[in-house]
């Protein structure tokens, strides 16, 4: 039985292979886990499953089969999904939201998928609607299952996450090398809107500075808002309060996906 996935890791061997030895290191750099991909053919009970594995963590090879020792994580999906994971139409974040992926292992891993997508030439294009991320930075996932929290919102419940909130907010934040990524949410206005760089004619009520890392943390529950802005982990700027409301919604978000624990999708 032919999956479609299999031009999908065929494709995304071929880009590996056009790779020189530098590019392949930086996004081994970039992903570091070993993924584990269990297709099932359709999402009928008894549908036949074929496993892949991507060693994207010292050499950079893709192949059929289990993985040798031990994954990182472990992904249950259609065959469907992946192929629409692999060309765009489908985001990690999205699909995890609406339970179209089961996985086992850490969340934050499964988010690098649209890393190695992205960096093999597939995946959203850049400028799509929901191209949020910047390289080098593990915040991107983060603000992504944000923006994906709000699109599986109805209408009526966007307003309402904007009643409840009713603020604009900047995110300035720095990596490791220096680098700074910009988002801005608007929870003030209409349905709410998160955009990558500064939305055109809107001024923050609250800008944040703050790490990578820091920001990680913070989204992951490793640290409190309250802590962070106490040890000066993160610089607020403007209505102090919104910084508690943010903390609130990031809840909403993890709580929505299952952030913590072991997601099986319902196929």
């Amino acid at each position: 039985m032919t999956y479609q996935s299999e031009d999908i890791f065929k494709r995304l061997n071929e880009a590996l292979d056009a790779f020189s030895p530098n590019e392949r290191q930086d996004l081994v750099k970039q992903v570091n886990g070993v993924f584990e991909f269990h297709i099932k053919k359709d999402s009928s009970p008894n549908a036949e499953v074929k496993i892949w594995h991507a060693e994207v963590k010292s050499q950079g090879i893709i192949n059929a089969g289990p993985a040798p020792g031990s994954p990182d994580i472990t992904l249950f999906l259609t065959d469907d999904d992946m192929v629409a994971l692999a060309v765009g139409d489908l985001s990690g974040a999205r699909a995890f939201i609406t339970d179209r992926i089961g996985l086992k292992g850490p969340m934050m891993m499964a988010m690098k998928l649209d890393v190695i997508f992205r960096s093999l030439g597939m995946g959203p294009p850049k400028g799509a609607a929901g191209d949020l991320g910047y390289d080098g930075f593990e915040s991107s996932f983060l603000i992504l299952q944000i923006y994906e929290y709000l699109q599986v919102l109805t209408e009526e419940e966007r307003k309402a996450e904007v009643a409840k909130v009713k603020g604009i907010f900047l995110f300035n934040i720095k990596n490791a090398k220096g680098d700074t990524a910009v988002w801005m949410m608007d929870m003030k206005n209409g349905i709410g809107q998160m955009k990558k760089g500064k939305i055109e004619g809107l001024k923050p009520d609250i800008t944040l500075e703050m790490k990578d890392k820091d920001f990680v943390d913070l989204f992951m529950g490793k640290t409190n808002g309250q802590k962070a802005f106490m040890t000066g982990k993160i610089k607020v700027k403007g209505a102090i309060m919104l910084a508690l409301k943010l903390d609130n919604m990031m809840k909403d978000t993890q709580e929505k996906i299952g952030f913590f624990g072991q997601k099986q999708a319902k196929l």
